[in-house]
């Protein structure tokens, strides 16, 4: 009998342990899960549409989950929620809206953001408290559902395009702001220019002298030339002087 014991056992634990645990179902072919239809033909189609939008368009996953099955002990509709996105979801920013048709309790939204661009988890919960906020002002519960995962959906786009602008923004603003080493050379630059500009004028000036001394040939050529005076190489000057016509 006690050779039987663990054959019994083993084959006793693993439907215990299932018994115990959630069995996930296969993630659906799109966004919606609710395989008895309770949110009505269109209304799925609606939210198909733009769920499938969001997660093509914007890299946003929103699963809109009509859960029919047990709960597992202990566990509330939040951490299952939480459990179902990720497990099912492929993109790091995504949310579930989680209902139970047959039961009092409310719809539950829970979002998470794993590796995407947004800085925090407070920009997270602000976006799912505003889609709740204005998700459960619908009057019927299928209406709330539809306003749930939509209103998820646009808040956490709209989060995630305002962190990737303030990205944008801010690397921007470095890349126009000079290293320190650069910022302490730059202020050398102008005396650097008024340097130059000084030895070219320097240049000119010395270039203009040197051309107004070679024609400086006062003795010998200019008065000579005008007067018609001759000049012996002596310090004065002999001008000569034509006599006056009588």
């Amino acid at each position: 009998m006690l050779k039987l014991l663990p054959i019994i056992l083993a084959l006793l634990l693993p439907g215990m342990a299932k018994s115990q645990g959630v069995e996930f179902p296969a993630p659906p072919n799109g966004q919606v899960f609710d395989p008895a239809g309770w949110l009505g033909a269109d209304r799925i189609i609606r939210l198909e549409n733009e769920l499938s939008r969001y997660q093509k368009n914007h890299q946003v996953d929103v699963f809109v989950v009509l859960w029919s099955r047990s709960l597992p002990p202990r566990t509330t509709l939040e951490e299952l929620a939480v459990r179902l996105g990720e497990t099912w979801s492929q993109r790091p920013l995504w949310a579930v809206v989680l209902h139970l048709p047959e039961s009092l309790h409310r719809p539950v939204v829970v979002s998470r953001n794993t590796s995407g661009p947004l800085p925090g988890e407070q920009f997270i919960d602000d976006a799912r408290q505003s889609a709740v906020s204005r998700g459960m002002k619908e009057p019927h519960t299928r209406a709330r559902i539809e306003s749930l995962a939509l209103e998820i959906g646009e808040e956490l786009i709209f989060c995630k395009n305002r962190a990737l602008l303030e990205q944008t923004t801010s690397t921007t603003g470095d890349s126009n702001t000079l290293p320190q080493g650069e910022q302490l050379h730059r202020p050398l630059l102008p005396p650097a220019i008024v340097l130059i500009f000084s030895a070219l004028l320097l240049i000119v000036i010395l270039c203009r002298f040197r051309q107004r001394s070679a024609s400086l040939t006062f003795p010998a050529r200019t008065w000579r030339r005008r007067l018609n005076a001759s000049w012996g190489g002596a310090n004065q000057i002999t001008v000569s002087i034509p006599p006056r016509s009588q």
